[in-house]
């Protein structure tokens, strides 16, 4: 592997470490989750399996969706993703209990929500910029653009996926709370700054950046 795609790798690698670590952080929280680990929190606690079983499981299904829409997306970050911010926030939440119990302060909540919004924003930024596939539920909102005959813009459809997902999770008794509306609100702004001043620059000095969004005509 060459110098500059270990790096992407890495990126890609670090970057859904970053995801997994703010999706452990908002559950310690308790403040809620971002939408797609609300529905799966949900219905998982609902079945009684982890989050990681039943996350890997359900991303499978959106998998074969992707597969046959837009597989131009999956790439080895896809399945990094799928496979690992499961079983990583199971360990990190179950770690975090047996060291420190499950009585959590409330600035201590607040502490980690707002470390964990940062951290997200900078690891989809990572995990994105260097284009070597994205998760099956971030490709689902191209999916519905696609079938749509693009009546049905991007950011519509990710709202469409969002919202649909919390009201999901809800239904099976997961946590929505103040956490889930700021990732909505939050997340777009700060991913777009950590490509920007970070990401991007990190490939730069050796070629361009590699596109971060995907074209459908693909």
């Amino acid at each position: 592997m060459h110098l500059f795609d270990m790096r992407r790798f890495c990126m890609m690698v670090i970057g859904n470490l970053c995801i997994g670590i703010a999706v452990s952080l908002l559950r310690l929280s308790n403040f809620g989750t971002d939408p797609f680990s609300t529905m799966n929190l949900g219905v998982s606690g609902f079945l009684h399996v982890s989050l990681g079983i039943y996350q890997l499981i359900f991303n499978v299904f959106l998998l074969i969706i992707v597969f046959i829409f837009v597989r131009h997306t999956i790439g080895v970050g896809t399945v990094v993703n799928m496979v690992g911010i499961g079983f990583f926030s199971d360990f990190f939440v179950y770690g975090y209990h047996e060291l420190f119990g499950s009585s959590t302060l409330l600035i201590t909540r607040s502490i980690f929500l707002v470390i964990a919004i940062i951290i997200v924003g900078l690891g989809v930024a990572l995990y994105m910029t260097p284009d070597m596939g994205i998760a099956p539920y971030d490709a689902m909102p191209l999916v519905i653009q696609k079938l749509s005959h693009d009546k049905i813009p991007f950011a519509f459809a990710r709202i469409m996926a969002d919202v649909t997902c919390v009201a999901i999770g809800f239904s099976f008794g997961a946590i929505v709370g103040f956490a889930t509306v700021i990732t909505a609100i939050c997340i777009g702004p700060l991913v777009q700054y950590f490509r920007k001043h970070l990401a991007e620059p990190l490939l730069r000095n050796k070629q361009k950046a590699l596109p971060v969004s995907f074209e459908l005509n693909k």
